[in-house]
């Protein structure tokens, strides 16, 4: 289950591969990358396979800490840049982001380094928990995600309301219960740490938590990638709608235009064209509106056939949607 997350994580840092030069996108990608290379380190073997590179001790499971704080740290930064207008606040809100990185950096580091984990073992709060320097280690990162997601929450929440762009309203709120759903995740580790450490089996009644955990972490993931994804489809959706709409219109008015062009092909431009063709043409927009120029044409050279209220509706209908009524 955890696989899905890191493949979804390192998909969507391929694809913003171009935001490393751009001020603007840098913080989201970087945010994207670090957190990606966190939820690989988390994978069991690669967990292990990795540490005795790093030198054994379980020094990856800092470096998978760090990597995750620098991820939300990034990832916060971001959502600051996207949601505040006001450069002042920015600059506070961005400085206060980096005092925190640094403060919650040392003390896991310092954390780390003072406790006794000879072992590897990936399950560091049930092995090592009873160490103050793996509980510093380990409660200050869970304390400094936790502030970020809930200030992230609180942004999100306190600026959606303003967005005007639905896409855009609609990627917040699906970043804001991807953030839950990871606070849902530090929970369940959290609570299944405690649960492993008290039962000796794993027949204890709260064993489903930690299957939990990697439903919420992936949903977590899920649900923040399409809603970083979704503002930036939202002109392309408007467009491939618009596209489909004047593929149908195009349909429905065809049997309009070949009853009032027929016998007029001097201002038809393609007087033999079939309905199918309409529909895959390669400019659908254009063509409608040639369609509707041609059916007022004919209506305006022979005044004794107008159109009957129908069509006359239809027609009527078709300029107002391009002209975007």
């Amino acid at each position: 289950m955890l696989l899905v997350p890191a493949l979804t994580l390192w998909a969507m840092a391929i694809v913003r591969l171009t935001a490393i030069v751009d001020p603007r996108r840098s913080h989201l990608f970087r945010a994207t990358v670090f957190a990606a290379a966190a939820c690989t380190l988390h994978l069991a073997p690669v967990y292990y396979a990795v540490d005795p590179v790093l030198g054994g001790h379980n020094t990856v499971g800092l470096v998978l800490l760090l990597f995750l704080l620098t991820g939300f740290w990034q990832f916060r930064a971001a959502i600051m840049l996207a949601a505040l207008t006001d450069n002042v606040r920015r600059r506070h809100q961005l400085a206060i982001g980096n005092s925190a990185m640094t403060v919650a950096g040392i003390a896991v580091t310092v954390g780390f380094l003072t406790s006794r984990v000879d072992r590897t073992d990936q399950n560091l709060p049930v092995t090592y928990g009873d160490q103050f320097g793996m509980q510093v280690f380990l409660w200050t990162g869970s304390l400094f995600i936790l502030w970020a997601c809930l200030d992230i929450t609180f942004i999100l929440h306190r600026h959606t309301a303003s967005l005007h762009a639905v896409t855009f309203r609609l990627g917040f709120w699906l970043i804001g219960l991807g953030i839950a759903a990871f606070c849902l995740t530090l929970v369940d580790r959290l609570l299944s740490g405690m649960v492993m450490a008290a039962h000796d089996s794993g027949n204890d009644p709260l064993s489903f938590l930690n299957s939990l955990n990697g439903v919420a972490e992936t949903s977590a993931v899920v649900l923040v990638g399409i809603g970083i994804v979704l503002p930036r489809l939202g002109r392309p959706v408007k467009h491939l709608l618009r596209d489909l709409q004047a593929r149908l219109l195009l349909i429905e008015i065809h049997t309009t235009w070949r009853q009032v062009t027929t016998g007029t092909s001097d201002v038809v431009l393609n007087p033999n064209e079939i309905s199918l063709l309409d529909f895959l043409a390669v400019k659908p927009v254009r063509r409608l509106h040639r369609r509707v120029i041609e059916v007022r044409d004919c209506e305006f050279k022979r005044p004794e056939r107008p159109l009957r209220p129908k069509s006359l509706a239809l027609v009527s209908h078709i300029e107002d949607t391009l002209i975007g009524r």
